[in-house]
């Protein structure tokens, strides 16, 4: 077996003594290091929106409704109003009672109706119109013929005195004589006929679809 010389520098051993002495640590390794807590991004992603959404320019209040069109007043202007129609479309010829009828009487046709007032009282005319005579014919002595607008002919007979002319204007219910006994008559009565086409109809029944009771 070889020996192996005895090194110059002989190595220190460490006693086990010494292997387990605690090591002293310089202060500065023993300070407390401080780790940020991790980040709620959640949290920090709402507060940025919240912060932009108060932050965003607010736009301008809309505009004010336009005011409702103004309704037609119901009371019309003046202007605008019809003309009030003063007195009757058509009235009863005379006051006095009906004492004959249209149709056939004494062998012949009986042309109108006749209403006895007693003499002088009041004729008027049935509608407005215009007198297309006014004086003595033979057998209805003192009458008035009125055409109407519609050419319908109105005729008064036996009349005692005659109170318009021939080409006046006259209105429903105008006075144009007084009842009399003149022409072929047995007393004071108004023969009234109403002629259409120059023929005569029934007054009484053109009266009272006028509304015109007899």
């Amino acid at each position: 077996m070889a020996v192996l010389p005895a090194s110059a520098d002989p190595v220190p051993t460490m006693t086990a003594s010494a292997a387990l002495a605690p090591v002293a640590l310089a202060p500065a390794a023993l300070a407390t290091v401080e780790v940020a807590p991790p980040a709620n991004v959640e949290l920090m992603g709402a507060l940025t929106k919240g912060l932009a959404v108060a932050n965003k320019p607010k736009p301008p209040p809309p505009p004010p409704p336009a005011p409702a069109p103004a309704r037609a007043s119901r009371d019309r202007s003046p202007a605008a109003v019809s003309p009030v129609t003063t007195g009757p479309k058509f009235a009863r010829p005379s006051d006095g009672a009906l004492t004959s009828v249209y149709g056939r009487r004494w062998g012949r046709l009986h042309a109108g109706i006749d209403l006895a007032a007693g003499s002088g009282s009041t004729i008027r005319a049935a509608a407005a119109g215009t007198v297309s005579s006014a004086g003595t014919e033979s057998g209805y002595g003192r009458a008035v013929r009125i055409v109407h607008p519609d050419g319908t002919t109105t005729v008064y007979a036996h009349m005692s005195q005659l109170l318009v002319s021939t080409g006046q204007r006259v209105e429903a219910g105008a006075q144009v004589g007084q009842e009399g006994s003149t022409g072929r008559s047995t007393g004071p009565h108004l023969h009234f006929e109403v002629r259409v086409d120059g023929a005569p109809i029934d007054p009484l029944a053109w009266l009272r679809a006028r509304g015109v009771g007899v």
